[in-house]
């Protein structure tokens, strides 16, 4: 076994792996929904694989390429292949170092010229290469090779270059002319020149290669010749215009895959009359993050992940039975709060840290009556000594998580001007009640279900206490369809584990601990992780911090007015330009993740709707499942999200969250007892916030 000061999880980006490592730790979805069916390597119709930093494209299209096909199959490799239906000829764009094709005194047209050239020398010479060494020496080849290296030669222009005999001439043909084109491309801005001759017209070679091959060699005959080109994000908008264009005149028995991130599509225009590509026409969109969170089986194939990374690790056979049987026995290996009825084993600490004392949310409870009985806005109190009476009835001291529920429904009441003695004594009935199983259905009953876990997070805090984010299927619902994010929670856990004395996954389970210090770290890479530079990104981030605070104030305040704050929705076409920029920045960031539609209350229309990514909600101790929404205003989404506007968001924020504070509840502080009942009840009236 490896020492164990070595984490497994380190290597979290698949462009840190060798193809050996791309296929030791590859990992399916299971059965019915294969990558393969999701990302179709055999249709000829090309694909847009989309998603955020670490959604798995990287590691998605090198599985389907030439090499790791080559070690799937081993001596069986054309046999192979011809089941595939395809051979994967992958470039990674990064690779191309595409800032050199651009200024040093050249006019853009010429950039655009050569770059194209440069790109048909690199693909043909990747799918020469990548055909002559899957078919070999075969005797097909040696019989049918001066035929096609004849047509291959009829789409070149030779010059002063010695006509090849071979094929493999032929190859090292194309990289003598690459080089060529580097030593001028490289010396151009040194020497103001850019001497190119261009001896291939575009996509002649690129299509043409895989053309001749099919005619000419039988394990070549039905088999598409797919190019997965990863990174596109590095290439500029003219750049990937001219890619843009090769998918549009796509010639059999060619096809695309091409890896980019959210934001990296810049442009789906082409070269032909200036056409722009469209969905379901040239290409189709593989958005894998989004499919991997809508998938009903993640969880699963997310610990099969871990289990793969484990077996590897530790060097033991991971056939499909052993893997599935360690993916089900991993959650033993992390420590969790013992679940138990009415929350008493959860928030045992309380009882036994505050011996003797008063809670402290009772004194936060009594502090805000005395303040409302002081104002007139109090109804049903009169005397200090009846809010001790009113106190005494909310306690239940043995189930801390049921006072807090007494205490949330007081507070509701309160916010509706309703007697505060008579509420006090019906919470009381209905805790007893619900303590002796009589009471099945209500109000009781609706908040435990819906706020259990917002008001479990305020009794954390309120007693200094670490937000509780433990357990392996938390951690693979803070990764939201990100597998690198699941990785990286675990990589910082299991640092942590193993600096606390710990034996991560070979012994006792990895304690509370470790894994809240791991997930907190893991929350600030994210967030130190996704800065976009420049001013725009500045905005982005400005805006989360801000949309962060909100959530925040409203989890932790006396009545919050949704449950598990994490999500907003709004009618965004009401809103600046700007804010809809950096909100849609946010969301091809990864910062925000759009969770589709919601109908607003009062109308047929349908608002856009974001959930904070859950990587980010220990920052600001938030809930990662979805649950409430909270309905944004556009005056707010503009303050949230347009710098121009953002000194309003502080004055909104507080209006906000005074309406759900006690003991005035977002209104002025003047003597409530005059008024009469149904008056109080419409201005205190639950979600009003227009």
């Amino acid at each position: 076994m490896k020492d164990a000061a070595q984490n497994p999880f380190n290597i979290t980006k698949a462009v840190d792996f060798s193809d050996q490592e791309i296929h030791d730790y590859w990992v399916d979805m299971p059965t019915g929904d294969s990558f393969s069916s999701m990302a179709k390597p055999t249709s000829p119709m090309p694909m847009l694989i989309v998603g955020g930093k670490g959604s798995g494209k990287t590691h998605l299209m090198r599985y389907f390429s030439y090499p790791l096909q080559r070690i799937r199959h081993g001596r069986d490799l054309l046999e192979g292949i011809r089941r595939d239906g395809y051979i994967g000829i992958y470039l990674r764009c990064g690779g191309l170092n595409s800032a050199r094709f651009r200024g040093k005194g050249q006019p853009d047209e010429k950039w655009d010229d050569v770059f194209a050239y440069y790109m048909e020398l690199w693909l043909s010479q990747l799918v020469l290469g990548t055909a002559l060494d899957a078919v070999g020496e075969m005797p097909e080849v040696l019989s049918r090779e001066p035929n096609i290296v004849r047509d291959l030669l009829s789409l070149v222009d030779l010059r002063e270059h010695t006509s090849p005999k071979s094929l493999w001439d032929l190859n090292l043909l194309l990289r003598g002319l690459q080089k060529e084109l580097d030593v001028a491309v490289n010396n151009s801005g040194m020497t103001g020149k850019l001497p190119v001759h261009i001896t291939v017209t575009r996509g002649d070679l690129i299509f043409g290669i895989p053309k001749v091959f099919a005619a000419n060699l039988s394990p070549f005959r039905d088999c598409l010749f797919l190019y997965l080109l990863d990174e596109f994000e590095n290439l500029s908008e003219v750049q990937q215009r001219y890619i843009q264009t090769l998918i549009r005149e796509r010639q059999n028995p060619c096809s695309f895959k091409i890896g980019a991130r959210t934001y990296g599509i810049r442009t789906l225009k082409t070269y032909s009359a200036d056409e722009e590509n469209k969905e379901g026409s040239e290409f189709e969109v593989l958005p894998l993050d989004t499919i991997l969170r809508a998938n009903d089986r993640y969880q699963e194939f997310a610990k099969r992940l871990v289990a793969k990374r484990l077996a590897e690790f530790n060097r033991v056979p991971s056939n499909v039975e052993t893997l599935n049987s360690m993916a089900q026995s991993l959650d033993k290996h992390f420590e969790e709060f013992e679940k138990s009825p009415f929350g008493r084993s959860e928030t045992a600490f309380v009882t036994d840290k505050y011996v003797g004392r008063d809670r402290p949310y009772f004194k936060t409870l009594r502090q805000n009556l005395e303040k409302g009985l002081d104002a007139d806005a109090a109804r049903g109190l009169s005397v200090p000594d009846e809010i001790e009476k009113a106190i005494a009835l909310l306690r239940c001291p043995e189930f801390p998580l049921l006072e807090k529920v007494n205490i949330f429904i007081f507070y509701r009441e309160w916010s509706k001007c309703h007697n505060l003695q008579k509420a006090a004594k019906e919470i009381a009935d209905d805790c007893r009640a619900f303590l002796a199983g009589t009471l099945k259905h209500g109000r009781y009953q609706t908040v435990l279900e819906y706020f259990r876990a917002d008001l479990l997070a305020q009794l954390l805090r309120e007693t200094d206490q670490r937000q509780r984010y433990v357990g392996l299927t938390t951690f693979v619902e803070i990764s939201s369809g990100f597998p690198r994010n699941l990785l990286i929670i675990l990589k910082h856990i299991f640092a942590w584990a193993t600096f606390n004395g710990e034996f991560p996954f070979r012994g006792t389970p990895i304690s509370i601990r470790s894994q809240q210090a791991g997930v907190l770290e893991a929350s600030e890479w994210f967030y130190r992780d996704s800065r976009m530079i420049g001013r725009q990104g500045q905005h982005v981030m400005d805006g989360i911090n801000r949309l962060g605070t909100l959530f925040r104030g409203i989890r932790f305040s006396e009545k919050p007015s949704e449950c598990s704050c994490c999500t907003f929705s709004s009618d965004l076409s009401r809103c600046t330009d700007v804010a809809r920029r950096v909100v849609d920045l946010a969301d091809k960031w990864s910062l925000l993740i759009n969770v589709g539609g919601q109908r607003d209350r009062n109308t047929e229309r349908v608002d856009a709707k974001y959930q904070l990514n859950p990587m980010l909600a220990p920052r600001w101790d938030l809930a990662i499942y979805r649950r409430g929404v909270l309905a944004l205003t556009p005056e707010e989404i503009d303050a949230a999200f347009n710098p121009e506007h953002a000194g309003k968001f502080d004055e909104f924020a507080e209006k906000r969250i005074a309406r759900m504070a006690a003991p005035f509840f977002g209104h002025a502080r003047r003597p409530l007892g005059g008024l009469p009942p149904e008056r109080t009840q419409s201005l205190f009236a639950d979600g009003d916030y227009d």
